[in-house]
């Protein structure tokens, strides 16, 4: 299973810099690219936003309710949960169509088999200049969440996140742990 993450891996990588040229990744095989206004409908229909930007990024700001996995640490964490619903709607997001780290994730999600994958090229500063709903740091977020209620697969997606680095943090199982793979298989 080893292998199969770091052939994954190599893939991705390959495909940044096959485009490293390029300006911008227009499109990634498997997943729908989608612009801003499409992201706002996908958004108000409850579809888990995920930015894969750093912490110092995502905390100066990011789109209301997304979950933070940043590429280089957490995004893993996607592939590693079984139990997940691979069909849940995502929107995988950067700063902007110039990121290649969305491009990146979206064909990771792709690999790992989820169906319904939404590359948002042009990310996090199109939205905010659009004045779309946003968060500007952690505080608002926690207000935020008491303003409107999570959408049931965003709420699915943070929780079984949510399990899997408690149980990472601790080294201990939990009472229902989420299903995880083995990076050793």
């Amino acid at each position: 299973m080893l292998t199969k993450v770091a052939i994954t891996i190599l893939l991705a990588l390959s495909l940044v810099s096959l485009h490293s040229q390029a300006e911008q990744i227009e499109s990634i095989k498997g997943a729908q690219t989608i612009d801003a206004f499409e992201a706002l409908k996908l958004f108000e229909h409850g579809a888990t936003f995920i930015d894969v930007r750093d912490v110092a990024e995502y905390q100066l700001g990011h789109i209301r309710s997304a979950v933070h996995l940043d590429l280089k640490r957490d995004f893993n964490d996607l592939y590693l949960i079984e139990t997940l619903d691979r069909n849940i709607p995502i929107v995988i997001y950067c700063n902007s169509a110039h990121c290649y780290r969305s491009a990146v994730a979206t064909f990771l999600a792709v690999a790992w088999g989820y169906e319904n994958v939404h590359y948002f090229k042009d990310g996090y500063f199109t939205w905010l200049a659009l004045d779309l709903p946003v968060i500007m740091d952690n505080s608002q977020d926690r207000i935020a969440a008491h303003e409107e209620a999570d959408s049931p697969w965003r709420l699915s997606m943070k929780n079984a996140l949510a399990q899997l680095q408690v149980s990472k943090d601790s080294g201990e199982s939990l009472a229902n742990p989420p299903t995880v793979r083995s990076l050793a298989q």
